[in-house]
């Protein structure tokens, strides 16, 4: 990290240099004067909620003209008088004079609880929105002050009316802070551009650096002489880039403090360290450099001035949020505490989930297309509702969205409303739409004397405000119906009817509105009319065709004369009608009948007198003739059922037999009556085909005997009982008992069948019910709740009840509301600071994992408090053992306090408290032992709890300074390693961590008085190993003998001060230097040599060649394999010295290398062939010498079988056993995660035992299997399964314990790792079960598939069993008839 830091301390260097070569005054203006305004300005007001809830308009005030924002949280104006708004005075400048306007409002505003960065934050956001043209700028505004009361203190009242602006709601809230990122982003993206310039700048030698624009720049602050002082700022300061005279060379170190800064970035909700986040780093609010995050997510800074020092993330790690929120920590080494640890965490990406309603019954509306456009940023797409009534973006950037509805599907409105949406990051985030269908509209017509109904008149419907137009007729109901009519205004007029009735004149005007139905009414007066009716004796339907002769005499003649009417013929309903009937006698003779009926007795002829204005209606009645009644009706109401199908066959006039000649199909009349006349003598049978809909099919088909008289009439009833009903009422187990939408229930009958076309699901609507209609008399259905709405408790017991027919059957079901959990960690210091990234482990009493939506999970109930030191989990109830696993940084876990138990009821909200002690940072300091001043860097302790237990291993800095955070205790500090010019002091120092606090530990050197020699190549640098070397005393006496170490160092300890001689014995593989040397030690000082040799070079070839015929690529035996890598390390130190790669002709070739033996091992295989890491050894053992190897590689195959067979074909209700063969990994190598799986035809299959088999290779298995109601979720049925065992496992449904309606769909055998030819001996099998109510002549298969990974990639083999179920054969027709 020193580069960084010399780039850091420059870039700084230069900033302050520039910044006090600026001029003082630019045009600088000021003015002054009093009072504010509500701004006019519509784009600027919001609602904002008081303390009690009470929404309420907050518009921003003026100051000499310019829009401000309020300084100050907590102090409310909305109530301001004319005499509050004159209350104020305010300062405005220009220029230089802005600074002393900022400077003020710094002094008397919530300015002066903000730190440095946080002040240039508020002045760029300020700024950037006074230029600002965005549509959504009051948005924006809300942002940037919502920034400004987020960063001070609260300076209302305890229960007063709210901050300056009241309160946001929560969807509001998340939107300010979600603009308040997208601000902090641009902001750090111009500071990262401008910095990128300085560095290209400084390259050339310029100074240069970031100003505000004095010209632009002004600022204006109002403060009020009451009210707590309340003040309200405003700033304007453009940046831009300036140059100056090339500067000159900064010291390469220039002088800086002593702190230590490491940022740590994690993902969130882990302890994980990510990689590759880049940061801008700021030194007193301004830009001073940037760095990237580590393999451990670690920036370290050193040598840290004091000051604050702020981290601001510009790009953060793939598939991760950025987050441009500032990480701030002011070092101040004055008080000692030098090393500082900054967090800053990376959630995933945030997801949205759109729901699309009917506004009435909650149910889904699949097909709607809908806009999803960024506000924050340049995302922009359309999406589709699927057929769950859902759509899910995942992996969106975090920020502001705004969707809106293109289109939907008939007959719903599109919905105009657009819903902005704040996507915070690793949240998902529902957003719900509803749509109406479009109005519908109905037209009743009826008689104003009786209320009877009046078909055939027909209507013009017109949209008043609109282009619709179309006319409707009505039915013999009198009714007429529009459905999905835009909305609107709509008149309805009458323009045509039946000549009796008199027409109205006045239309009728209707608004239609979106969801409903309206209704109007026409009431009509009807001419005298004289109605004759013609009706079947037997079922009283009507009888089209029949021909009357009419007769009329006034009652005013003197002979009775009739006058003759005519001829008429009664019409599809039976009817002849004569309008504006006079007042006199009548005669009706029915001259012929409709065909298959007869004259009746006495009603052929009639005579009769009609009144002055009055109406009459006659009914003459035939009677059918050799003729067949059936009638149908409610077996539980006796009533007529319309509309069910008969058909009527001839037996050729046998007298028993089910067959026949189809003589026709018949439908029931209104009065649920059919009529077949003119059957010849014989026998019939009548069987009803196809009911109404609303009854079942219960009667038997009945025979009749038809004599062919005219006179015989058999009249036959057919009783069908109506369908039942079941209604599900949801409701929430409170005192409220709400009715609750959104809960999925599965329907089944008590054989398991699902009722429905879903699959059995049903979902509650927005009254918390289900209806279903049509259900079959008797049978029973289970309920049983599958998925509770979100925060309520599912209810686990299935309900049953009888369907009874024409009745609605009622099912209650109740939910408890969840209950939430909130944890909170602080420091128990004074301060009780919350405590971020302290680990928690949550599970239920029972041990088994919380596992909420609500809380930040990473895996098996962990949890990681947040930034505000705080865990919430919602949706949970029932007894919580909560644990914390691992202290926050900097804190030190409380073993005495660590667990906490909690219940949680349903509605309830518990919170629980943990503290941590801070942990002590111990200075520990290294210097000589003969002078205390002097520190000693590169000195390695280690730091060891009384027991011996390592806690920290530490290496002194620059300045002899180690830092270690450490609990409460007793320890002891040894020396492992000394500094090469100091002597080893393994003495250890004890000292005692109480309450945080520690003195320095204080450790001593002395220093080492001798020779250090490092032996090195001219080439490389390298040190070189097992070189002799003889030391002479100044007679040239041979004194001591050292060789070098694995590092080339030679040590000659112990020396008093004088001159020696230093000879160099020999030296394998480079060029000796036998020259004596001549070295002069000084006392309590170490003499260092460096001593370099010029090597002796040979080289290595390697030729990789395939051993055996390669399948995979079609290579033979001898083919070179290129891309193989290799490794050579020297034989004698086993350091690695050169790593080589073959090429297409599988030769891999060293760098040249010095002599001496080394060791080549194979590092990664070429594509197709397995990894041969025998290492070879070979010698170099002159100059220029080739050594040539040929190495081989084994071919690689990857490949797995099974083959399953079972039976050929199966009666309902028999067992069926499918076998298992060839189960294999027939590769040449390991697989990992191999398994084989049986997928069971779940339709005609139930699962009743599995045998295991046995395997060639000693291990452990488990099986593991799911069920219908399981979804992805694996259950374990056997664990820690021998391989040389046969097991028998008994998988019934009645063994694992599952629901009525609940069947295992699959199972599967998990092995793990298994090497090369891993395969079954005795073979598995599967004892299964078929459904009893298959059908004869179907098939099914079962499918098997086994498979295992390697290098990761998935190597898989399938097979199939289709099964056929028997059928009888049919018999072959006979011949020779």
């Amino acid at each position: 990290m020193k580069p960084m830091k010399k780039r850091l301390l420059s870039l700084l260097l230069t900033l302050v240099t520039v910044l006090s070569l600026l001029p003082t005054s630019v045009l600088a203006a000021s003015k002054t004067g009093s009072g504010i305004q509500i701004t006019q300005d519509q784009a600027y007001w919001s609602t904002r909620l008081l303390a009690n809830g009470t929404p309420y308009s907050y518009r921003p005030p003026l100051a000499d003209g310019k829009l401000v924002y309020c300084m100050d949280s907590g102090l409310g104006y909305h109530y301001a008088t004319k005499s509050f708004l004159d209350s104020y005075s305010w300062t405005s400048g220009s220029g230089a004079d802005a600074d002393a306007v900022l400077q003020a409002a710094v002094t008397n505003s919530g300015l002066s609880e903000m730190d440095a960065m946080t002040v240039e934050n508020v002045k760029w956001m300020m700024t950037y929105l006074n230029d600002c043209k965005a549509s959504n700028v009051g948005q924006l505004f809300m942002a940037v002050q919502t920034y400004v009361w987020e960063n001070q203190s609260y300076k209302g009242e305890p229960g007063g009316d709210g901050d300056a602006g009241g309160y946001a709601n929560a969807d509001t809230y998340e939107l300010y802070l979600s603009l308040i990122d997208s601000l902090l982003a641009k902001k750090a993206a111009e500071d990262a551009e401008f910095l990128k310039q300085i560095e290209a700048y400084k390259a050339q030698g310029i100074e240069a650096s970031i100003v505000e624009d004095e010209s632009a720049k002004w600022a204006v602050f109002a403060i009020s002489s009451n009210r707590k002082n309340q003040s309200f700022f405003n700033y304007y300061g453009p940046r831009k880039l300036v140059t100056g005279e090339p500067a000159p060379d900064q010291p390469e170190q220039p002088t800086g403090g002593t702190g230590k800064i490491t940022l740590k970035k994690t993902a969130g909700g882990t302890t994980t360290g990510l990689a590759g986040a880049r940061f801008s780093i700021y030194f007193n609010g301004q830009i001073v450099g940037s760095d990237v995050t580590d393999g451990n997510g670690e920036i370290h800074i050193e040598d840290a001035a004091t000051g604050l020092w702020t981290f601001v993330e510009t790009a953060a790690p793939s598939g991760y949020c950025l987050d441009p929120t500032p990480k701030s920590v002011y070092v101040d080494v004055s008080e000692g505490n030098r090393e500082y640890t900054v967090a800053a965490v990376n959630y995933a990406m945030p997801s949205m989930i759109i729901y699309k309603e009917d506004a009435q019954t909650s149910a889904p509306v699949p097909g709607t297309v809908l806009s999803v456009k960024s506000v924050t940023g340049a995302y922009s797409t359309s999406v589709k509702i699927g057929e769950s009534g859902s759509a899910t973006l995942e992996g969106l950037e975090p920020g502001v969205y705004v969707v809106s509805e293109e289109s939907v599907p008939e007959p719903y409105i599109l919905s105009q409303t657009e819903q902005a949406v704040a996507l915070r990051p690793g949240k998902t985030t529902e957003v719900h739409f509803q749509n109406y269908k479009k109005p519908g509209l109905e037209i009743l017509k009826k008689n104003i004397a009786n209320m009877d109904p009046i078909p055939d008149m027909t209507y013009k419907v017109e949209q008043i405000d609109g282009s619709f137009e179309t006319t409707v007729t009505t039915d013999l109901r009198g009714r007429a119906f529009l459905a999905d009519l835009p909305v609107g205004s709509y008149r309805i007029t009458e323009v045509g009817g039946p000549s009796h009735v008199i027409l109205s004149e006045i239309p009728q005007v209707i608004y239609l509105e979106a969801g409903c139905t309206r209704t109007v009414t026409f009431f009509n007066a009807i001419k005298p009319t004289l109605t004759i009716l013609k009706q079947n004796s037997v079922t009283s339907d009507p009888l089209p065709g029949a021909k009357l002769h009419i007769y009329y005499a006034s009652d005013n003649t003197s002979t009775g004369e009739m006058h003759d009417l005519g001829v008429f013929y009664s019409n599809e309903e039976g009817k002849v009608i004569l309008t504006d009937a006079e007042r006199g006698w009548y005669k009706i003779v029915e001259e012929s009948c409709p065909q298959g009926f007869g004259l009746l007795d006495g009603e052929s002829v009639q005579e009769f007198y009609l009144e002055e204005n009055t109406s009459k209606t006659v009914i003459i009645r035939n009677v059918p003739l050799s003729a067949l009644v059936g009638f149908k009706y409610d077996s539980k109401t006796g009533k007529g059922i319309p509309g069910c199908r008969f058909e009527l066959r001839y037996l050729s006039g046998n007298t028993s037999g089910t067959g026949g000649t189809v003589i026709g199909t018949y439908v029931t009349g209104p009065n649920g009556a059919f009529t077949v006349t003119g059957l010849k003598r014989g026998t019939y049978i009548c069987e009803e085909v196809s009911s109404d809909g609303g009854h079942i099919i219960d009667s038997e088909p009945q025979t009749v005997w038809i004599s062919g008289e005219d006179q015989d009439v058999v009249i036959i009833r057919f009783g069908n009982s109506p369908f039942g009903s079941l209604l599900i009422t949801k409701l929430s187990d409170d005192n409220k008992r709400s009715p609750i939408p959104n809960t999925n229930f599965l329907l089944t009958c008590s054989d398991g069948a699902f009722v429905g076309n879903d699959n059995g699901i049903y979902t509650t609507d927005a009254a918390g019910e289900i209806l279903v209609d049509g259900l079959e008399p008797g049978v029973t259905i289970i309920a049983r709740e599958v998925r509770a709405a979100a925060g309520f408790l599912l209810d686990e017991s299935p309900q049953h009840i009888q369907i009874k027919s024409g009745e609605t059957v009622h099912l209650q079901f109740l939910n408890k509301p969840l209950g939430n959990l909130i944890v909170k960690k602080n420091s128990s210091a004074p301060t009780q600071e919350a405590v971020p990234g302290a680990e928690f482990e949550i599970t239920y009493a029972d041990g088994s994992y919380v596992d909420a939506a609500g809380g930040t999970i990473s895996s098996n109930g962990r949890y990681v408090t947040d930034e505000h030191g705080e865990i919430r989990i919602s949706g949970i109830v029932g007894t919580v053992v909560v644990t914390e696993i691992k202290s926050g940084p900097g804190y030190q876990l409380d073993e005495a306090n660590r667990t906490q138990t909690v219940t949680i009821n349903p509605g309830d909200t518990q919170t629980l408290q943990f503290y941590n002690a801070p942990i002590s940072k111990v200075e520990f300091i290294k210097v000589d032992e003969n002078d205390r001043s002097v520190r000693i860097p590169d000195t390695t302790i280690e730091v060891r709890r009384l027991d011996g237990a390592l806690v920290t291993t530490l290496v002194t800095s620059e300045s002899g300074q180690a830092f270690a955070s450490l609990e409460d205790g007793s320890y002891y500090a040894i020396e492992t390693v000394a500094n090469p010019k100091y002597q080893l002091d393994s003495t250890p120092v004890y000292f005692e961590v109480k309450n945080g606090k520690c003195v320095p530990v204080v450790l001593t050197n002395k220093m080492i008085c001798g020779i250090l020699i490092h032996k090195t190549s001219s080439t490389t640098g390298d040190g070189i190993y097992g070189v002799p070397f003889i030391l002479y005393d100044s007679n040239h006496n041979p004194i001591a003998q050292e060789e070098s170490d694995n590092e080339g160092y030679v040590r000659f300890e112990g020396l008093s001060a004088g001159r020696f001689y230093l000879r160099e014995l020999e030296n394998e593989g480079y060029v000796p230097d036998a020259q004596e040397k001549t070295v002069y030690v000084k006392d309590g000082e170490t003499t260092i040599i460096e001593w370099k040799n010029t090597p002796i070079t040979g080289q290595i070839q390697v030729l990789k060649t395939s051993e055996d015929y390669n399948s995979m690529n079609g290579w033979p035996a001898g083919t070179p394999i290129p891309d193989t890598e290799l490794e050579i390390y020297n034989a004698r130190t086993n350091r690695l010295v050169d790593t080589i790669k073959a090429d297409k002709n599988g030769l891999a070739v060293s760098k040249p290398l010095p002599l001496g033996r080394y060791k080549i091992v194979e590092s990664k295989a070429g594509k197709f062939y397995g990894l041969d890491k025998t290492p070879i050894e070979v010698e170099i053992e002159f100059a220029g010498q080739i050594v040539k190897v040929s190495m081989t590689n084994k071919s690689l195959y990857t490949n797995v079988s099974i083959k399953k067979t079972g039976y050929v074909e199966v009666m309902p209700g028999q067992l069926i056993r499918y076998n298992f063969t060839d189960i294999a990994n027939n590769s040449t190598t390991v697989l990992e995660s191999f398994y084989w799986r049986d997928t069971l035809p779940v339709k005609a299959v139930r699962l009743e035992k599995i045998y295991t088999g046995t395997w060639n290779t000693p291990g452990n298995y488990k099986i593991v299997y799911r069920t219908n109601l399981s979804g992805d979720t694996w259950r374990t049925l056997a664990d820690n399964l021998s391989t040389s065992k046969n097991y028998v496992l008994d998988a019934s449904a009645a063994a694992l314990g599952l629901a009525s309606n609940e069947y295992v769909t699959e199972f599967m055998a998990a092995f793990g790792v298994v090497p090369a030819n891993f395969r079954q001996v005795e073979a598995p099998r599967v004892d299964c079960k078929v459904i009893s109510k298959l059908t004869g002549g179907t098939q099914f298969a079962n499918q098997a598939d086994a498979g295992g990974v390697y290098n990761g990639q998935w190597i898989m083999a399938t097979s199939r069993w289709v099964t056929r179920v028997y059928a009888p054969s049919k018999p072959l027709p006979r011949t020779g008839y």
